[in-house]
């Protein structure tokens, strides 16, 4: 996914994303993000929903993993502001209200799991540098035809562990992704 994720990208079925996602509260790819939805306001997650292609067949999904970063940052890596994964495989939403802790280690209400980003937190939403210009950030679904294995990563796991599970041969079936736009003058 336009090399954002680069250990993703190897297995990658598709060069282009097949996954089509939208966001019912920010609007299409692309969209400004509104102050709620950044750091500078309430930090909300944007509701993000998807449809799978209809080549491919719901029942080979087995998890879904999704990665939020910011490739705009001045530095020589996209910053990381979420990574989430075991995502049920009939879960096509989403929301603010999945990603409330559950008080079991790092299992949200949602059903799945949310990995380390830059912050150490849930999710770190939109802050670009002031006078910077516009940010990308790039929301990245993967659908998984097998579930990572939580065994061979740390509890709380690294962008690093998810990458090199993801990139087993055959794993990866399809990707999609959104992109909000953020600016703060």
């Amino acid at each position: 996914p336009h090399g954002l994720v680069p250990a993703f990208t190897t297995p990658s079925p598709s060069p282009s994303p097949t996954i089509p996602m939208t966001s019912p509260t920010c609007g299409p790819s692309g969209s400004i993000m509104a102050v709620q939805y950044t750091q500078d306001g309430a930090d909300t997650f944007p509701t993000l929903t998807w449809t799978l292609p209809s080549s491919l067949a719901p029942e080979r999904v087995k998890e879904y993993l999704l990665v939020i970063q910011d490739p705009d940052a001045p530095l020589p890596s996209p910053i990381t502001h979420g990574v989430f994964y075991g995502i049920p495989p009939g879960k096509s939403t989403v929301a603010q209200e999945d990603l409330v802790e559950t008080g079991r280690g790092n299992e949200l209400g949602g059903g799945f799991r949310y990995g380390m980003n830059r912050r150490g937190t849930v999710y770190a939403g939109p802050r670009p540098l002031r006078g910077h210009g516009e940010h990308r950030y790039f929301y990245q679904l993967i659908a998984l035809g097998e579930g990572l294995d939580v065994g061979k990563m740390s509890k709380v796991a690294t962008l690093e562990e998810i990458g090199r599970e993801v990139s087993v041969e055959g794993r990866m079936l399809a990707w999609g992704e959104w992109i909000g736009v953020a600016e703060r003058k």
